[in-house]
């Protein structure tokens, strides 16, 4: 696996939390896998095979791949939240100025002083 690189890109206010979920959803294989994985564990460390023993090889391999994928999935989780968080601090930001009560504008200075 190479590194990581972080995308940026933007779109419409009212379809952040629809494209939230499409970035989401880009983890449903890595989750399946981490199912399927994590029942090939159990398996094998059940030695539930009575043709073989129990291979601890490649359960480690198993738990290494397991965990990537957890990562992988994790990984994402954090970055929606983020964006989740920034969406939310938005919206209240907005709120707030809209809720606000009208500032009063200080009193203009004459253009010409007063006579004393």
């Amino acid at each position: 696996m190479g590194r990581r690189i972080k995308l940026s890109y933007t779109v419409e206010e009212d379809d952040v939390l629809s494209e939230v979920a499409k970035l989401l959803g880009l983890s449903s294989d890595e989750l399946q896998l981490s199912v399927t994985l994590f029942n090939e564990l159990q398996t094998e460390l059940r030695g539930e095979d009575p043709e073989t023993t129990v291979n601890i090889n490649k359960c480690y391999e198993t738990i290494n791949k397991f965990r990537q994928a957890l990562f992988n999935v994790d990984t994402r989780l954090g970055e929606v939240t983020d964006i989740m968080r920034g969406m939310d601090e938005l919206r209240r930001a907005l709120e707030e100025t809209r809720n606000a009560p009208p500032s009063e504008e200080p009193e203009a200075e004459p253009l010409v002083p007063d006579a004393e």
